[in-house]
């Protein structure tokens, strides 16, 4: 089992150097010597070497202590203000870094957490809201960028980036080693972090006003996405996996006709192909993201998407046809509620518990599924070859073509990460469970 992901060792290394001496260079002569303090100078300097203790190549447990206590100590003399001050403006500038990266503020959220847990992640969340507040965000930024600050709680308020930096440490009710470990984490994080390619406009290149109304709907949902959800649904609600799969099944020959029928529109109306392609991002969590990101992958072959797994932060990117990639998002939860159903109904003693076995019946959940698609999609593809013609061959030849050329130049450099199975038990049971979600039974045609 295989998974393309970024190949970022030669490249991260290389640009975690050049962060840290951009940031050495910030630095003066002997920050990290025991003496006197200058709450003007040496706390900047103190919260420079916590980066790099923190966080990157020069983590080091030990220093990192030491600076934290000294941080502690002036945190609670009359320099703390200015030392708060200065932290919020750090703060700030490593969303601006992030954001103009191409990152966005949930995808920032989840990665921190990933990394750091909850406390940083609160953080995050904290210094996202200050520039969200700076920026006008909520009034300016892109339609999806705003849903995203709704769904982190992150209301539209003028309060000042030391105010609510402030906020979050009263509400942690931690000790100050813990809150500035936080602190320093989050933005030696942030200074390391890869470009993303966007997918919106970043704040720079925000207008006030010009996101304030909602975009106009280009009408309904057509008819078929809606059944196709529906079908979904119903897969996902029942308790008996042969009902499952045939809905699943009645799903996907949806699927795979109506992305067919709008290829051959889209040939019809000759349009630019490689302009349709776009890039979308999805969240994995945890555990087992690994056999997700799997499970995502084999839906994406059947679906014309290609997909690039970003290990390290959690992320998926996915590039296809709008159509293609709203399939592929659709059946891809869809059959991770199914996945989860039919781990539960796996049993619950203590060797089916163990994550051993859960991992590796994903992993064969994932591969039986996508054998099974595979086999649905060349039927789906048949019988639309029956109804278009010879001219189909070229017509989906093109599509792929296109998402090929779009995806390699954004992602030139990658790797296979391969997928080992340790469970023998767990990997029996995942097949089985797949073979029950067989997608290629109850094939037959729905008319429109």
């Amino acid at each position: 089992m295989f998974t393309l992901s970024e190949e970022g060792a030669v490249s991260r290394n290389s640009q975690q150097n050049r962060a840290a001496g951009k940031r050495k260079k910030q630095q003066r002569s002997g920050t990290r010597q025991h003496r006197e303090f200058r709450p003007d100078f040496d706390a900047e300097s103190l919260v420079f070497a916590g980066i790099e203790f923190a966080f990157g190549p020069s983590a080091n447990a030990e220093s990192l202590r030491r600076t934290l206590d000294q941080l502690a100590e002036l945190d609670g003399s009359g320099s703390a203000a200015a030392l708060l001050d200065r932290a919020s403006q750090m703060l700030d500038a490593s969303m601006d870094h992030a954001f103009l990266s191409g990152w966005q503020p949930a995808e920032l959220v989840h990665a921190v957490r990933r990394e750091f847990g909850a406390r940083t992640a609160r953080l995050t969340v904290a210094a996202i809201g200050s520039h969200a507040s700076r920026t006008s965000a909520h009034k300016s930024a892109p339609e999806p960028w705003r849903e995203q600050l709704d769904e982190l709680n992150i209301g539209p308020d003028d309060a000042p980036a030391r105010g609510r930096l402030s906020a979050w440490r009263a509400a942690e009710h931690a000790e100050p080693t813990d809150t500035w470990t936080a602190i320093l984490s989050l933005l030696g994080f942030c200074s390391y972090l890869i470009p993303m390619t966007p997918l919106m406009a970043t704040p720079p290149n925000w207008v006030t006003g010009a996101a304030a109304s909602r975009p106009a709907k280009h009408g309904p949902e057509p008819k078929v996405l809606s059944r196709i959800r529906g079908l979904l649904a119903k897969a996902e609600a029942t308790t008996f996996a042969e009902e499952a799969a045939t809905l699943s099944a009645k799903a996907q020959d949806l699927m795979t006709r109506y992305a067919i029928d709008s290829a051959v529109i889209d040939a019809e109306a000759h349009t630019s192909l490689s302009d349709q392609v776009v890039t979308r991002r999805l969240l994995v969590d945890n555990p087992y993201p690994e056999a997700k990101v799997q499970l995502l992958n084999c839906v994406a072959d059947s679906n014309s998407v290609r997909v690039l797994w970003h290990q390290r932060f959690g992320l998926v990117s996915m590039v296809g046809m709008p159509i293609d990639l709203d399939l592929c998002e659709m059946l891809f939860t869809s059959l991770l509620v199914q996945a989860s159903h039919a781990l539960s109904e796996a049993g619950g003693d203590r060797v089916k518990r163990s994550p051993s076995f859960r991992r590796s019946f994903l992993l064969a959940f994932a591969t039986r599924i996508g054998e099974r698609l595979a086999i649905a999609r060349e039927q789906a593809g048949r019988d639309a070859s029956s109804q278009y013609g010879k001219e189909l061959v070229p017509i989906m030849t093109e599509r792929t073509e296109a998402v090929g050329s779009v995806f390699e130049k954004q992602f030139p450099s990658i790797v296979t990460t391969s997928h080992s199975v340790t469970n023998a038990h767990g990997w029996q049971a995942g097949r089985v469970a797949a073979e029950l979600a067989d997608l290629t039974g109850g094939r037959e045609r729905i008319a429109e």
